[in-house]
C-alpha cells in the first residue's frame, strides 16, 4: 500500500470516528431536550401553585378574622341588650322586651351563620395541603428530569458524584385543580382520594 493510500485510509478513519462522535453528541442532545423542556414547563407550574397557596391562605385568614371581629362585636351588643332586658323585667316594663328579644334572636342567628361560614372557610387547610402536594410533585419531577440530564451529560449511567442515599418518594394523593375561591373540590372529594389504598401516603 502506497503512502497516499495509507494517508487516505487514515483520513477516512478519522472522518468515520468524527462522524460517530457527532452522532453520539446529537443523540445526547436529543435525550436532553425532552427532560429540559419538561423542567422548563413545570417550574412555572410549581411557582404558580405556591403563589396560589400563599394568596388563598391569606384570603381565608383575612376572611375569618373579619368575621370573628364581627361576631365579637355582636356578642358585646347581645350582652348589653340582655342587661336591658333584665332591668325591664325587674322593673315590670315588659312592653319592649318582645322587640328586644327579636333583636337578640337576629344577632344570635347571624353569629351562628358566621360560625358555620368560618368552619367552611377552614377547609382551606385541606385544599392548601392538596396544592402543596401538587407543587411538591412538580418539584420532584423536575429533580428527576435534571438528574437524567446530568446523567447524560456525564456520560455514565450512574455517575458516582450523583449518588445519594436512596429516598423513597412519597406517594401523593391530591387534586391539582383544588381551589378555595372556585371551590372546585369539596371535602367529600378530598376524603375520597385518601380512601383509595393505592393512593395512601407512605409515612
Amino acid at each position: 500500500m502506497s503512502p497516499t493510500d495509507n494517508l487516505q485510509a487514515k483520513i477516512q478513519q478519522e472522518i468515520t470516528e468524527l462522524t460517530t462522535s457527532v452522532s453520539g453528541l446529537v443523540e445526547s442532545f436529543r435525550k436532553l431536550q425532552n427532560p429540559l423542556a419538561e423542567s422548563h414547563r413545570k417550574v412555572p407550574q410549581a411557582t404558580n401553585q405556591l403563589d396560589k397557596i400563599s394568596e388563598q391562605t391569606e384570603a381565608a385568614t383575612s376572611q375569618m378574622l373579619d368575621m370573628i371581629e364581627q361576631i365579637t362585636q355582636r356578642e358585646d351588643e347581645i350582652i348589653k341588650d340582655l342587661g336591658v332586658v333584665k332591668q325591664k323585667a325587674e322593673s315590670g316594663e315588659t312592653t319592649e322586651i318582645g322587640a328586644l328579644a327579636d333583636v337578640l334572636t337576629v344577632k344570635a342567628t347571624t353569629n351562628l351563620n358566621d360560625a358555620y361560614a368560618i368552619m367552611e372557610a377552614l377547609q382551606f387547610q385541606d385544599i392548601t395541603a392538596q396544592q402543596m402536594d401538587h407543587a411538591a410533585s412538580l418539584l420532584e419531577d423536575i429533580e428527576g428530569k435534571l438528574r437524567h440530564v446530568l446523567t447524560n451529560v456525564s456520560g455514565d449511567e450512574a455517575p458516582e458524584k450523583l449518588e445519594e442515599p436512596a429516598i423513597q418518594k412519597k406517594k401523593r394523593a391530591y387534586d391539582p385543580h383544588a381551589d378555595l375561591f372556585n371551590k372546585t373540590t369539596n371535602q367529600e372529594d378530598i376524603d375520597s382520594l385518601f380512601q383509595n389504598p393505592k393512593q395512601q401516603p407512605v409515612e
